[in-house]
Parts: C-alpha cells; structure tokens; sequence
C-alpha cells in the first residue's frame, strides 16, 4: 500500500466523524436548556419580532447555499462527508468566494436560527463548534485534500479564503 493511500485511509479524529451539524446541534440543544434553566431575559414587542425576522431570513438564505453547495457535490459524485474520501475537487458556485460554504451555511443558519427560536445563549455558545470546525475539522479535510489533490488544491488555496 502507498503511502497516499494509507494517508487517505487514515482514521478520522472522533470530531470529524461525527460531522459539525452535530456539533452544532449539542450546542443549541445546550444553549437551549441554559434560555429555559437561567431564563435569560429577552427583548419584546418590535425588537422581538424584528429578531425573529432576520433570524428567518439568515437561515433561509444559509439553508439556500447549503443545498447549492449540496448539488454541486452532487453533480461531482464527491462525497460531502470529511470523514470520507473526495473523489473531485469542488471550485465553482460559492466555492469561487469561499473554501468552506458549507460551514459558513452552519454557522449562519445556527445564527439565523437562535434568532428565529429566540434563543440567545445559543449566541453565547456559537464559539464552541466553530472552535471544532476551525481547529480539528477543516485543517484535518485541508491535509486530506493536499494529499488527494495536490498541487491543484494548492493553488485553489492561494486564490479561494478559507471563510470569505
């Protein structure tokens, strides 16, 4: 076995493997529980609604990039999944402005969401599973996708931000 091979099969850090929609999801779910337990104090009337409103219309528009970019994973028949092994190098639509729409959709829709559900120690929390993205998740899918791709990821680096 080469040692590309054996890098590509490398196993996954528990993190990765259990995808950041997860992450997110243990983190509202626990912002969640903290807005009920300490009842923190929220805003009324106008400015209520006001957050509801653009906490809708942030995630309808993170939910309309995410499936964007699930088409394009799609089309490529590449896997979506950092703990699999990419078959295509995805550099067009939203990946032309950002290496990581998909995250960048999670944490606007976990946004978008907190201000929807009204629940703002999910903002509070919001730290947390960017860390797990930031720290373990994107770095562990950059080597992976170096080692898969080379010199063409390389240079898709170069031109693409990691975020925006």
């Amino acid at each position: 076995m080469t040692d590309r091979v054996a890098a590509g099969r490398a196993r996954a850090p528990w993190l990765v493997r259990t995808t950041s929609p997860l992450h997110f999801l243990a983190a509202f779910g626990l912002a969640a529980w903290l807005q009920y337990a300490l009842a923190l104090p929220l805003p009324r009337d106008t400015p209520l609604l006001a957050m509801q409103w653009a906490g809708s219309l942030l995630a309808a528009a993170a939910l309309l990039l995410a499936l964007t970019c699930f088409a394009l994973f799609a089309m490529r028949r590449t896997t979506i999944l950092p703990s699999q092994q990419p078959s295509t190098l995805v550099v067009r639509g939203p990946y032309r402005l950002s290496r990581n729409p998909m995250y960048v959709s999670l944490v606007l829709s976990y946004i978008g969401l907190a201000g929807y559900l009204i629940v703002p120690w999910a903002l509070l929390l919001m730290p947390l599973p960017w860390l797990a993205l930031q720290r373990v998740l994107i770095p562990f899918e950059e080597a992976r996708l170096r080692r898969e791709f080379g010199v063409a990821y390389e240079l898709y680096c170069a031109r693409v931000r990691r975020w925006l």
